[in-house]
């Protein structure tokens, strides 16, 4: 049973139970642990059938798993882990941000369905799942990271919190520890970070300063005034009403984000953040609150 399943095999062999095993292998591959509590929840299994599906695993994975009795939990053996199921760093990430879907695992969509652009080999699920246990336990990593605005390419250590995406690219929030300035928590890109791997020793645990309920920008929300760009033509600002659910009369849109997001969200949205009206650039809104935003661009 040592070999990758694909998700019709296990079906084939246990049934119902093929969901259930994905979904632990999942668990403990992305966050590093699984609780009966964890199947209780997502699948409703009392106690007792809860430990006889973990016991299933193990029948197939055996090595993979670990049951720290200090802590009534089972956790992820690292030395040995072998996934029994095939999964992309994308689909889990997916999964991480809005639950456990078996569609996703199984490949089957509802209705006829393309992603546009796919790049193989964009984020590794390797690395991708040292960050993503990293934020589930708490602790830091050490990574190389390529950065498009500092020459600084070398070893940092980061303590992750969180994970975010824009609609084009995966990103984790995280307290750097290298950073002499005054926000620590920035964004990371996953696919820019490699050679991932966790803090040993008394540095592991990430310290109360480094974790999400301590990033200022990430917990303050931010008012956004948006208005349609004057150099929109009457067809260009209709059908821009109709992206973002504007009433046909609306000129104006509210909204507010978070002020460590800010600077994606204008890019994302082709906001003119500028203090000229004249520009050779395309932009759909306006920032009529500048004054207030600014320090966050």
């Amino acid at each position: 049973m040592s070999g990758l399943y694909s998700y019709a095999q296990l079906l084939n062999e246990v049934s119902g139970n093929a969901e259930r095993l994905a979904f632990i292998d999942f668990k403990l591959r992305f966050t590093g642990f699984i609780k009966r509590a964890d199947l209780k929840e997502e699948f409703g299994l009392a106690d007792a059938a809860a430990t006889r599906m973990i016991a299933l695993y193990r029948d197939y994975r055996e090595e993979n798993i670990i049951h720290d009795r200090s802590n009534k939990i089972n956790v992820i053996n690292l030395e040995k882990y072998v996934p029994l199921l095939p999964i992309e760093a994308e689909q889990a990430l997916g999964m991480l941000a809005h639950g456990f879907n078996k569609n996703k695992i199984a490949d089957r969509p509802l209705i006829s369905y393309r992603k546009i652009g796919v790049v193989k080999n964009q984020l590794d699920v390797n690395e991708v799942s040292k960050i993503t246990r990293a934020i589930s336990s708490e602790k830091a990593i050490e990574c190389c990271y390529i950065s498009g605005s500092s020459i600084k390419h070398c070893a940092r250590e980061l303590a992750p919190v969180a994970i975010l995406y824009d609609g084009k690219n995966w990103i984790f929030r995280a307290y750097d520890r290298s950073e002499s300035g005054a926000h620590k928590f920035k964004n990371f890109n996953f696919a820019r970070a490699t050679e991932v791997k966790v803090v040993e020793l008394n540095n592991g645990d990430a310290a109360q300063h480094e974790k999400l309920a301590e990033d200022t920008l990430w917990n303050t929300p931010l008012p956004l005034f948006l208005e349609l760009h004057h150099e929109l033509n009457k067809a260009q600002k209709a059908s821009i009403r109709r992206d973002f659910g504007m009433l046909p009369t609306d000129n104006e849109l509210y909204l507010t984000e978070s002020a460590a997001l800010v600077w994606i969200l204008t890019k994302l949205w082709n906001i003119d953040v500028s203090n000229h009206d004249e520009s050779d650039l395309f932009f759909k809104f306006k920032l009529k609150n500048k004054d207030m935003i600014e320090p966050y661009l």
